[in-house]
């Protein structure tokens, strides 16, 4: 819901029956964003950026599939693309049609159709979070086993969750596990990411409104989730005006929409999440005190992918699934995607995995096909930068053949000398070509 146009006005002057749609667009790593589609409207969906709904998708092609939107039903056509275009499993032929809350896939990029009537009718799918299925949950790692746990038993209560953690980490994944363990399973689940709604347009999309005297109003996501779960992602970006009107609808369990003059009674269970701590937010005065302690009933800290490392063969593994199980790890693959910090947590690691299998060509993902962050190698094509890392991995190398050396190859005690562990000593092993040679023989 990152981008917004008022079209209220457009919306009157036109037969209902015609008013305009939109399409929900959701691109790996970035945030979701909504597109307009006025009656009579070709969408056309690619890389190239002349296009009407452009994506940054190596798996896509420069002129993908197209859109198109007569003001009562919709249509989609692939354009001949390389990787097609796909309605679940199934993959576009030619021209088909499309209904309300269809959602196609190009590449790794998701586009839900939302139109007039299912706008009016089911507001809930205003999100391509709640639209979109379920991700898998992964818990091999001890941390995100007493993670995934405790959601397990919050589940049950009625208590608000507020959920800390650093982007990417999965935040939602555990909100969803909560909202599906809890009472309110059967009912929808809606996540909203706070920082994309400008504030003009927050209470509205949060709370509804109302036009005019005759009652016609739109429903805000609180109405539209009444009887299951709301997660409010980056909550902490919400403006001073929101917090207070997101204050009152707790406290009264009852919202009042925009120009509206009566209060409407909800039920809603409420999952916060941010990736800052909030209680230093509402130290330094950027985040309401009362509010704080309206959503902190539990507060529950996701650790980083780094500090759940076990995790991360699973979620690689679920990339190379997704992908069709054609592809396999070469040597080394494995070593240095352990090795990497992951700042970006989760969500960095599956755009590096899936851009990376954008690149094999022979059946296997190779140290190569990463990224050059993934690989610590600078991406850009600084000479010196290139040449001094040169310098340094040559420097790097002689030092481990000198420690292996004076082992006798012992892998762990070369390890303690040089003062790291042993995984990260054969993730180096690896990437210099290392091994011990026969009969003495030193490494060139």
């Amino acid at each position: 819901m990152t981008e917004h146009t008022d079209t209220s006005t457009f919306d009157r002057d036109v037969d209902p029956s015609r008013r305009a749609a939109r399409l929900l667009v959701e691109e790996a790593g970035k945030a979701p964003r909504t597109v307009l589609v006025v009656p009579g409207m070709a969408i056309r969906v690619g890389r190239a950026e002349s296009l009407e709904l452009s994506v940054d998708d190596q798996r896509v092609s420069r002129e993908h599939a197209v859109f198109r939107y007569d003001g009562r039903a919709a249509s989609l056509q692939d354009l001949e693309s390389s990787n097609g275009t796909w309605i679940g499993e199934q993959r576009v032929q030619g021209l088909v049609s499309i209904a309300p809350g269809t959602m196609f896939r190009v590449g790794s990029t998701s586009v839900t159709v939302l139109l007039p009537e299912l706008m009016a009718r089911a507001p809930r799918v205003l999100t391509v979070s709640e639209a979109r299925p379920a991700a898998p949950v992964i818990a091999v790692d001890p941390a995100s086993v007493a993670l995934f746990a405790l959601a397990e038993r919050l589940g049950p209560s009625e208590l608000p969750v507020l959920i800390q953690g650093e982007t990417g980490s999965g935040k939602e994944v555990l909100a969803r596990t909560i909202h599906r363990k809890s009472p309110r399973a059967a009912a929808p689940f809606i996540s909203v990411n706070c920082a994309t709604l400008p504030d003009s347009l927050a209470e509205g999309e949060l709370f509804g409104l109302e036009r005019g005297a005759d009652g016609a109003h739109t429903v805000g996501v609180f109405e539209a989730v009444d009887g299951g779960t709301l997660m409010l992602d980056a909550v902490s970006e919400l403006s001073a005006t929101s917090q207070a009107r997101l204050l009152r609808v707790l406290q009264e369990r009852a919202l009042m929409r925009v120009g509206a003059t009566r209060p409407v009674a909800i039920n809603v269970r409420l999952v916060t999440s941010t990736h800052c701590d909030l209680a230093k937010e509402v130290s330094a005065g950027r985040f309401r005190e009362d509010l704080y302690f309206r959503l902190n009933g539990v507060t529950v800290d996701v650790p980083p992918l780094r500090s759940r490392p076990k995790d991360i063969p699973a979620f690689v593994q679920q990339c190379l699934d997704e992908h069709g199980g054609r592809v396999t790890l070469g040597t080394g693959v494995a070593a240095v995607l352990s090795a990497h910090r992951w700042p970006g947590n989760v969500r960095e690691l599956r755009n590096a995995v899936h851009g990376a299998l954008a690149l094999v060509q022979d059946g296997v993902l190779k140290v190569e096909h990463l990224p050059p962050a993934v690989r610590g190698e600078p991406a850009g094509g600084d000479s010196q930068v290139s040449a001094l890392r040169e310098r340094v991995d040559e420097t790097e190398r002689k030092v481990i053949i000198n420690a292996l050396e004076s082992t006798g190859w012992n892998q762990s005690q070369a390890a303690r000398v040089l003062g790291i562990s042993r995984r990260a000593l054969i993730y180096k092993m690896e990437r210099y070509g290392l091994k011990p040679l026969p009969n003495g023989q030193r490494n060139a």
